[in-house]
C-alpha cells in the first residue's frame, strides 16, 4: 500500500512484522468501529485497546 512506516525499522523487512511491530508501539493508523445492540456504534482507536504480545 506504499504507507509510511509508523516506527523505527531495527532490520524489519517483512510487512506483517512491521505491523505487528507499529500495533504493540500503539502507533497503527486504524480506528475500530464497535456496533451496538441498540444500531449505534463506538470508534475505538488503537491507543485505547489492551494490546498483548503475541
Amino acid at each position: 500500500m506504499n504507507a509510511p512506516v509508523m516506527v523505527e525499522l531495527e532490520g524489519e523487512t517483512d510487512p506483517l512484522e512491521i505491523a505487528m511491530k507499529e500495533l504493540q508501539a500503539r502507533k497503527i493508523p486504524f480506528t475500530i468501529r464497535r456496533y451496538l445492540p441498540d444500531g449505534s456504534y463506538e470508534d475505538w482507536g488503537v491507543d485505547e485497546l489492551i494490546v498483548e504480545k503475541a
